[in-house]
């Protein structure tokens, strides 16, 4: 649960007595390597925090599973957009190891923004921080050769190499698995 609080405190400083009405609504989840957390088609009922673990965010397109992207220790996980809408996830997420999340339901996320002011700043920087990233990445898509893109990787998310099959991390990359291991093995 601490995870939870510190979290937060990374966007809002949080008195005890808001703390004390905000901490019954998370609750912990465990899910097993391969587990589905969200899938297409799927209204996403939780907004997370991952406690530990890696999951990764993917949509089906011509047959291929592409990955979009990838939550572990102490960020955001879930299918967001289908959280906020109410409507089907056009992702799955999936715990690519053993995963423990932390997660609020969506009815009582929006009792504590109506009721604490606190919580619906906090709902904003999030949102304003998915936003930047989600720009971010795009701009590195576009404008980033395979190379540049496999070393921020490495820079931002080294861990991932251990834990996330290569053709997981080579579709992230939007590469194909064999340009991913001449770079791998160019960079080792």
């Amino acid at each position: 649960m601490h995870i939870v609080r510190r979290t937060m405190e990374r966007y809002v400083t949080l008195r005890d007595e808001d703390w004390h009405r905000i901490a019954p609504a998370w609750k912990e989840l465990g899910f097993s390597k391969g587990a589905h957390i969200c899938r297409v088609g799927e209204v996403e009922q939780r907004f997370y925090i991952v406690d530990s673990g890696v999951q990764r965010m993917s949509f089906p397109d011509d047959g291929e599973d592409v990955c979009i992207g990838f939550s572990y220790d102490h960020s955001w996980s879930g299918a967001y957009d289908s959280f906020v809408s109410r409507k089907p996830s056009r992702f799955d997420i999936l715990a690519v190891t053993d995963s423990v999340l932390w997660g609020i339901e969506h009815g009582a996320l929006q009792e504590l923004y109506s009721e604490l002011p606190v919580m619906d700043r906090f709902g904003r920087l999030i949102l304003e921080e998915l936003i930047q990233g989600r720009a971010t990445r795009e701009i590195e898509q576009l404008s980033l050769s395979a190379e540049e893109r496999y070393d921020r990787l490495v820079k931002r998310s080294p861990q991932l190499l251990q834990l996330v099959p290569q053709k997981d991390i080579a579709s992230y990359l939007r590469m194909t698995p064999e340009t991913f291991s001449r770079l791998r093995a160019k960079r080792s």
